[in-house]
Formats: C-alpha cells, sequence, structure tokens
C-alpha cells in the first residue's frame, strides 16, 4: 500500500501519485502533477482534483478514464442505474498523456521548467517510473516497479539513462517504494511464478475449470499464460473487457494501434485482412467448448459456469510470496497494494484533513 505522500524534495512545484493537500502543499500548489499507474492506492484525491495539468503515460490516461467504483458498476450492471458512472471522466482535458522513454521539458511557470521522462515500470498495463531532471538536480520516481534481473538490465542498456550509467551524471534520489524491505522474504521472479502455476494445472483433468482471482491490474501475463497452456479463452466480465478495450485505439486495429503491448493478445488484432482473436472473451464457451479459465465478476455471483455444482472448480488464489521456514505465504491483495481495484468487496474512503474539516462545517 502507497503511503506516499507525493512530494519531491528536488522539485517542490510538482506533486507525484497523491492529490490531495497536504502541509507541505497548503502554502505551495503544485504546478503539476503525474501518476505513475492505475492502481487505486496511487490516485488517492484524483477525483476532486481540478487544477494542474496530470501528466501520465498514453495506456494510464485511457484506463483511468474509464475507471468506475464497485458498487457503481455492480448496480449498473443490475440494472439498477440507467447510465455508467465512470469515476474519473471529468478529467479528461486535465490527465495529459506523454510517450515513454522520450525526454520532454514541461514549463512549470515562466522560466521554471523541468524536463521528464517516462520509464517503463514492469508492473501493470501503462506503469511507468519518472526520470525528472533540471541543469542541475535528478530524481528518479520510481512508483511500483518490479525489479527483476532482466529488467534492470535493460534499464542500463536505455539511451534515456545512458549518461547516468556512463558516469557524466548522478542521480540526486530515487524514490522507491519500500512496503516489504523489513521482511525476511524472498521473491519469485514473474517466470517463476507462472512456471509454478502451469505446473500445478497441469495435473489437472482436462475437464476442469479453473477460477483465476485477477482482481487488479497487472495480471495479463499470467492469463496469457495460463490461455496458451490450457488452448483456452478467457471468460471475463463486460467490465473487464471494457477497460481492457481502452488500451486499444481501435479493437479490430493491428498492433501498433495498441497503447500497451498486452493489448493485442488480450483482445486481438488484424493481420492481413484477418482478425485474429485475443485471450479475452465474454462467451462462457468458445467454438462450443466450454471456457476453462474465468475471471469474471464474484460480485453478481459468478457466471453460470462457476455456480455449476457439476462442474470440478479449481480457485486459483495469487500470493505475493512465501515466508521462510514454512511459516505461510503473503496474499495479494492487489498489485501493488492497491486492493480489489476490478473487483470489490467494499468500497473505502481514506479522508485527509481538508475532507474531515469540510465534513465538521457541515
Amino acid at each position: 500500500m502507497s503511503t506516499f505522500e507525493g512530494h519531491i524534495r528536488e522539485f517542490p512545484d510538482i506533486q507525484v501519485d497523491y492529490f490531495r493537500t497536504t502541509q507541505a502543499t497548503a502554502s505551495r500548489r503544485p504546478l503539476a502533477c503525474f501518476l505513475s499507474h492505475v492502481h487505486s492506492d496511487h490516485l488517492v484525491g484524483l477525483d476532486t482534483l481540478r487544477s494542474p495539468f496530470v501528466y501520465c503515460s498514453m495506456a494510464t490516461r485511457a484506463l483511468v478514464l474509464r475507471l468506475e467504483k464497485y458498487p457503481c458498476r455492480i448496480n449498473f450492471a443490475k440494472r439498477i442505474l440507467e447510465a455508467r458512472k465512470q469515476t474519473y471522466k471529468h478529467l479528461k482535458h486535465l490527465l495529459k498523456p506523454l510517450p515513454l522513454n522520450t525526454p520532454t521539458t514541461i514549463e512549470l511557470s515562466p522560466g521554471n521548467r523541468i524536463q521528464v521522462t517516462l520509464l517503463d515500470a514492469n508492473h501493470c498495463p501503462g506503469s511507468v517510473m519518472f526520470l525528472f531532471e533540471d541543469d542541475h538536480k535528478a530524481a528518479l520516481y520510481t512508483g511500483d516497479t518490479r525489479l527483476e534481473p532482466w529488467f534492470v538490465n535493460s534499464l542500463v542498456r536505455n539511451p534515456c539513462l545512458a549518461e547516468y550509467t556512463a558516469g557524466l551524471r548522478t542521480i540526486d534520489t530515487v524514490y522507491l517504494d519500500t512496503t516489504f524491505i523489513e521482511r525476511d522474504v524472498t521473491f519469485e521472479t514473474k517466470a517463476e511464478g507462472i512456471r509454478e502455476l502451469l505446473q500445478a494445472v497441469a495435473k489437472y483433468p482436462h475437464n476442469t475449470i479453473f477460477y483465476m482471482r485477477a482482481w487488479t491490474f497487472g495480471y495479463e501475463d499470467v492469463w496469457t499464460a495460463l490461455a496458451k497452456a490450457l488452448r483456452s479463452k478467457i471468460h471475463v466480465d463486460e467490465y473487464k473487457m471494457r477497460m481492457f478495450k481502452s488500451l486499444s485505439v481501435d479493437a479490430t486495429g493491428g498492433p501498433q494501434t495498441a497503447l500497451d503491448p498486452v493489448a493485442p493478445g488480450l483482445l486481438g488484432f488484424t493481420y492481413a485482412n484477418t482478425f485474429h482473436d485475443g485471450c479475452l472473451t465474454m462467451e462462457e464457451a468458445h467454438n462450443g467448448t466450454p471456457v476453462r479459465i474465468h475471471s469474471c465478476e464474484k460480485g453478481l455471483g459468478y457466471c453460470s459456469a462457476i455456480r455449476d455444482p457439476t462442474h470440478p472448480i479449481v480457485w486459483i488464489r495469487p500470493v505475493v510470496c512465501r515466508l521462510p521456514y514454512g511459516r505461510g505465504e503473503v496474499p495479494e491483495v492487489g498489485a501493488g497494494g492497491c486492493g480489489e481495484d476490478l473487483n470489490k468487496e467494499t468500497d473505502l474512503e481514506v479522508y485527509g484533513p481538508d475532507e474531515v474539516a469540510r465534513l465538521r462545517e457541515m
């Protein structure tokens, strides 16, 4: 769970991944804001933000604008609400997308400029790190990042970081998530975790149906691996499909139209005038064969395939890591500690001093 309050000491005129007023910003409002990714613990206060611009990746912008809070989307699905209520839709003109690996100069005020570069964070669709620079200082904000060996090597080769790896410049501060730094645990790589999962599901009979508890963004590689290994589509609800379709400029277009590399594999793409299916579907059966993998909405009582008592169901529950000496597992409460962004049991708002003061006045 992110507890960062958004302040970059080297660049006090900006705020990152936290959009409420704090003691530091009460007398000095930020001139620009930055959003690293779509997980809810990094969106604190964004729904009430009125200014300034918020810079993010193209994929993050697309996802954020279509986010719906859990009660609203469930009530719409049950036809209690007549229209969708997209929480951040009003920020359409405030969210400004930037390309990755492209140093971009932003003028905060006359004569006050910073350069920002978005770097892939290896976390979830659209997730980025921010490299903030001026002529004298540099700070790297990682957001939530998965620093596996291959990924660290890719950063070393990134041309936007070449002057630092060559020793010509120094990054003054790295703002790094330290959620698990005090725990005596070792994290598997994503590849190791997926390999273990595939070995486990391969032991079950061919008529077994698997329910993958994918309640937030970040399980796309797991979906892809399961779909390929089991030769099956993945049944998702309409809301999940809508969210991932936002990652394509045109859901029937080619890979070049995708806002994130995961989009063609999930949604499909057109090649040589032929549409190639992605692994996600809203149908419980595909070509007459029942879908073996499900990540559909649990708040509506699941789909008929999961409710059918004659189907052998295996529930896949992700874990963050295993504790040493057989002391159990750390359950996944959402990638990045964000809770259940796609499937929530409850919807909890945490209010700051400004909101409490307004409630008292009322």
